[in-house]
């Protein structure tokens, strides 16, 4: 199977490797080496057997706090892919904080980016949530990783070039097409918005 990208044909086979390009593990070998599979839950469980293992955690940050001696970064815990990236639609296990020494800008740190966190336990933190208190895992970071902002591309492909695919393998027959993400037909498995409309019928968003 083949697919259009504007007047050139690719082969079907070829596109993951143009979406992929080159993935990193964001956090250094030897820490990966070091680090164990703890869970939050595991954590707050036993903090004291804990104490000290180093873990690979990541996810959305809740918010970032600096006071005199420290920093501490509230994280919304997500499952990690195999890059290293927080899986932004799973579940979360949890909260936990990133600690550090140093300053942590939160205008750098803001509200809603996604991190990877390498760090040592150091104990639980209770802290109110709300009406309730949180037993929140604490991290010493040893080293963090904050996640570029994904751009949005979208994809205009008039008639003439239209064959009834594009880079998401969503079937919209013979409708001019904007969108982004990855899609098939049938449902949605990666998130995004569309807009199609033609000469036959009315044109709308989905999600």
């Amino acid at each position: 199977m083949k697919i259009r990208l504007g007047k050139q044909i690719l082969p079907l086979g070829l596109l993951p490797v143009l979406l992929s390009g080159c993935v990193t593990y964001p956090i250094a070998k030897n820490l990966q080496d070091q680090a164990k599979p703890l869970t939050l839950s595991q954590v707050v469980a036993d903090p004291g057997a804990c104490q000290g293992t180093i873990v690979i955690w990541g996810g959305r940050i809740i918010k970032t706090v600096n006071d005199v001696n420290s920093s501490a970064i509230y994280v919304l815990e997500l499952p990690l892919g195999s890059d290293g990236r927080p899986l932004e639609y799973a579940n979360t296990s949890g909260r936990f904080i990133a600690s550090s020494k140093g300053f942590l800008d939160p205008e750098v740190y803001k509200p809603g980016r996604l991190i990877t966190v390498a760090g040592a336990v150091a104990g639980l933190e209770s802290e109110p949530v709300q009406k309730t208190k949180y037993n929140y895992p604490v991290l010493d970071i040893k080293q963090i990783h904050l996640w570029p902002v994904e751009r949005r591309y979208y994809y205009y492909y008039p008639d003439e070039y239209w064959d009834g695919y594009y880079p998401g393998w969503y079937w919209w027959g013979w409708y001019p097409v904007w969108g982004w993400g990855w899609y098939y037909h049938g449902g949605y498995w990666g998130g995004g918005y569309h807009y199609h409309g033609g000469a036959q019928g009315g044109g709308g968003w989905h999600h």
